[in-house]
């Protein structure tokens, strides 16, 4: 069983109250659970397009997710839920692709100062990119085999590509960066043909997975400060609702969701309850990003 959130004497003490109380959390109805439950509920909200592939959408660590990204109080409740998760996110690696770089959108480094840029040529003009100078055919050359050691052999590049996040590829390497920028920003200016032949790992949403945990699940985006809340956790764990947790997208813009499986009736009356409380159900979102 996973750490709670709350110490063990402050769930007793919770469980305590809840037992004296005029009315039993096992028979809340939605209304009531919606009556007493007020946390800041908010949605999964898609941040604005940067080249740093981390500061995006993160949904990509969904893909081949480990049991142990998944918290709850039953294994077999998490195993359960964790059945349908792990296939949320598709993988595939495409090496057949013969890419021009002048077409990469961004890099996966994370560079001080980078979240928050729309292009390359913004990164190449900023302040972490002015030791880098290339005037000549040859210190661009200089410049873009300190990024791509590679670069004049027949080994492939490898690329990313996220289906949520567009048809935009971001460069894989996490060093050299600023030289990889300020080559290609230089090949685009003067005209000069980058294609190469490219390993794309190009991540997707499973639209029927979506739909899957959608008809099994209420999958409830929850506030950070739902695990120190009396009132919702006292229900949660009074009414014995079966649960799961799980960081759905990772930093720098964590959600984090609740899962309850609807064919069993206390979690179900959960779901219903803290929705009419204001949670959001992440499968919406996921549905409109697995069908863009």
């Amino acid at each position: 069983m996973d750490k709670p959130s709350f110490s063990n004497s402050m769930l007793s003490r919770l469980l305590t109250v809840f037992k004296g109380a005029d009315t039993n959390a096992k028979t809340f109805t939605p209304k009531q659970i919606a009556q007493r439950v007020k946390l800041p509920f908010t949605g999964l909200d898609k941040p604005e397009l940067t080249i740093c592939w981390k500061d995006n959408l993160y949904l990509q660590h969904l893909h081949d997710l480990p049991r142990s990204a998944l918290s709850g109080p039953v294994q077999e409740d998490k195993a359960e839920a964790h059945a349908l998760l792990a296939k949320l996110v598709n993988k595939v690696v495409d090496t057949e692709s013969v890419i021009d770089l002048r077409e990469v959108y961004g890099i996966s480094e994370q560079l001080p100062g980078a979240a928050g840029l729309q292009n390359l040529e913004a990164l190449a003009a900023s302040q972490q990119c002015r030791h880098i100078r290339i005037i000549s055919y040859r210190d661009f050359e200089k410049t873009i085999t300190q990024a791509i050691p590679h670069f004049l052999a027949e080994q492939p590049i490898k690329l990313r590509q996220a289906s949520w996040l567009g048809d935009q590829l971001f460069w894989a390497q996490e060093q050299n960066s600023c030289e990889f920028a300020c080559a290609v920003v230089y090949a685009r200016r003067r005209g000069l043909d980058l294609r190469r032949k490219t390993c794309i790992s190009r991540y997707t949403l499973n639209l029927d997975t979506v739909l899957a945990v959608q008809k099994n699940y209420h999958m409830l985006i929850m506030p950070e400060s739902a695990w120190s809340d009396r009132e919702f956790m006292a229900i949660l764990l009074a009414s014995g609702s079966p649960y799961a947790r799980l960081t759905l997208s990772k930093a720098p813009h964590p959600v984090e969701v609740l899962l309850l499986p609807k064919h069993k009736q206390q979690s179900n009356t959960l779901g219903e309850g803290l929705k009419l409380a204001g949670a959001h159900d992440a499968c919406a979102v996921l549905l409109l990003l697995a069908q863009h």
